[in-house]
């Protein structure tokens, strides 16, 4: 199925289908990995991160503690692949960067700068890497989703709105004084709330079905931003960088940052607490019947 819970599901039910999805679909991927480690590190960090989204919303039903193990054990997997991430995220970076960053040093600059990423790239062993999550991922056995009770609308609600909360949050702080670290934390919160709002679309669509679209939105003008900021700290100590290369990337990130900051207002608009009750409370609506929600998925 698709990654929703369908209406028909209770929320446990549908959410532990979700994990346990993803986790057989990562632990297939793992045997084809080293044909493309880079491909394979990218698409399994998705995974886990779908996966933690997906606790997030089951707290209320696993309890904190039970939640804070799952989380941190995937956390920790997803971590073994974080340096060859990083390093294939500099060169999606600067491929992204390119027509606005050749337009500004020039072909011959943009080529220099692209041997420069090439060269870190090849220098960096991927095997290790590799072998050390497909290891973690075989210690964890079969079962990948833990035991949930049904749980209820009252409870996703809470859920979700703890994970806007901590978007709007960030969002605040990273706008304060627009620190990398803090941008970095804002995209993340915000891609959580994207994906939460793509699982429970069907369980809240009057709020939610439109709004996934929104999230992921941000969260991509935010991953524009961080892309310069990863392009800018790789090409520290760039000897021959050509004049304006710096400023003009920083020009970019201020005006990436205004609009970003704008799409946020309105997605963040509301109050935790006033965006919960309208979850619960939402204008009258025609629900969907069981045929036009499979159409849906």
């Amino acid at each position: 199925m698709s990654f929703v819970i369908a209406q028909w599901e209770s929320p446990g039910g549908g959410l532990a289908r979700v994990i346990n999805e993803q986790a057989e679909k990562l632990v297939a991927e793992c045997q084809t990995a080293h044909e493309a480690p880079e491909v394979f590190a990218h698409k399994a960090r998705v995974r886990c991160k779908k996966i933690r989204a997906a606790l997030r919303l089951v707290e209320p039903l696993l309890g904190g503690k039970a939640y804070r193990r799952e989380n941190r054990w995937w956390r920790d997997a997803a971590r073994e692949l974080s340096e060859l991430r990083d390093m294939t995220a500099r060169i999606e970076a600067l491929e992204a960067l390119q027509p606005f960053l050749t337009a500004r040093i020039g072909t011959a600059m943009m080529r220099r700068l692209n041997e420069r990423f090439e060269k870190e790239r090849r220098a960096m062993n991927t095997a290790d890497a590799i072998a050390a999550f497909r290891a973690r991922i075989a210690e964890r056995g079969a079962e990948f989703a833990p035991h949930l009770p049904h749980g209820d609308r009252e409870e996703m609600a809470k859920a979700l709105s703890q994970t806007y909360r901590e978007a709007r949050r960030s969002m605040k702080a990273a706008l304060k004084d627009q620190d990398p670290l803090l941008i970095h934390e804002w995209r993340k919160q915000t891609k959580y709330h994207a994906l939460q709002t793509r699982l429970m679309r069907m369980t809240f669509p009057e709020m939610l079905q439109d709004r996934t679209g929104a999230a992921r939105e941000l969260a991509e003008l935010l991953g524009s931003v961080q892309d310069i900021e990863v392009v800018l700290e790789s090409a520290k100590g760039w000897d021959d960088a050509p004049d304006g290369f710096a400023e003009g990337l920083e020009e970019r990130r201020g005006t990436l940052i205004e609009d970003a900051a704008h799409a946020g207002g309105k997605l963040f608009a509301d109050k935790p607490k006033a965006w919960a009750a309208r979850l619960l409370d939402p204008p009258a609506h025609q629900p969907l019947d069981r045929e036009e929600a499979e159409a849906d998925l």
